[in-house]
């Protein structure tokens, strides 16, 4: 019986024939060599076949097709399913590593039992260049780490999965990523795996997250009510799903609630003028339910009188 490996670098893809080969690559040439490399395609149309089986000669390298499109979530669980490591360690198909990055991760989560995600600032390349930065380094409570990214105006201070390394283990206590998410869907994870230790924060770039027009959460940020109804969904299912929720977590968690119900009930008011649209009419009722069920339907009514007042002065003096 074969031993498992230290590490799985798991690299979902679709459609990204294009930037596989600086993924594998940086991934194979890492200075840590006790991993293996499982790539998941869902169902690409692409050349992406014909890029992996370049890869293929190398033992530690597993290509598997799902037989549907499982959507981006879907794949990110087969992933999941697929790993075997003691470590997992995601790589979004069009993110790319330091080679550096699972030997100094490894090296962090085996000094520090306690932990149960490490991650690192990682820098942003492509069309937009940048530096992600966090408020924490080093080790750091798992629960203030919680708190501090459900603080509103905070953010998601773990980032993308291509920045973070968990246990095995701990991925199969808490489960796969939730499948009615999309925007939020690998905050949501790290709020289930904190639960089961703290965080470590490299104040160095071991990932690097590419820019492009054509990136998945690009294309489907551009939906605008989508995602402002998924940010309440996102924190509903936080506040009635998620464990160890403490008396200050739950705080946190009942002023978002309240914060991004308002939001969606703002969008009834927006959507107004297009209500003989079918799409917007559909819209309209996701937004007339979120404000019905917290009891927030007309909170944004005064401010949305004020800057219909406002545009209308403005337009009479031009």
């Amino acid at each position: 019986m074969s031993r498992s490996p230290k590490v799985s670098v798991v690299v979902p893809t679709y459609n990204y024939a294009r930037f596989l080969d600086e993924a594998i690559p940086s991934v194979l040439n890492q200075t840590f060599t006790d991993f293996e490399l499982i790539i998941v395609d869902n169902c690409s149309t692409d050349n992406t076949d014909a890029v992996v089986k370049k890869y293929l000669s190398d033992s530690r390298v597993s290509f598997y097709k799902n037989e549907t499109n499982l959507g981006l979530v879907g794949n990110w669980n087969k992933c999941l399913e697929y790993a075997t490591g003691e470590y997992i360690k995601f790589l979004c198909a069009d993110d790319k590593f330091h080679p550096q990055i699972l030997e100094r991760f490894v090296r962090i989560m085996e000094q520090h039992p306690t932990i149960a995600i490490v991650t690192n600032y990682s820098d942003i390349f492509g069309e937009k260049i940048g530096k992600g930065r966090a408020p924490f380094v080093g080790l750091v409570n798992g629960q203030t780490v919680r708190e501090s990214m459900l603080t509103p105006g905070n953010r998601n201070w773990l980032r993308n999965p291509s920045a973070v390394m968990f246990r095995k283990k701990d991925a199969d206590a808490v489960g796969l990523f939730h499948p009615r998410l999309f925007h939020g869907t690998d905050l949501e994870y790290y709020l289930r795996l904190l639960t089961k230790g703290d965080a470590y924060f490299v104040p160095e770039s071991l990932s690097y997250t590419r820019s492009h027009s054509n990136a998945q959460g690009a294309l489907i940020r551009k939906k605008k009510y989508e995602k402002i109804f998924e940010r309440y969904d996102f924190i509903m299912i936080v506040k009635n799903g998620q464990p160890a929720v403490t008396d200050s977590m739950r705080s946190l968690v009942d002023l978002q609630v309240k914060r991004r119900a308002i939001r969606s009930a703002a969008a009834m008011y927006e959507l107004l003028p297009r209500l003989y649209k079918k799409d917007s009419r559909q819209k309209f009722k996701t937004a007339f339910q979120i404000g019905y069920a917290e009891g927030v339907l007309f909170a944004p009514l005064s401010k949305y009188l004020r800057w219909k007042y406002v545009k209308r002065l403005l337009n009479e003096s031009k």
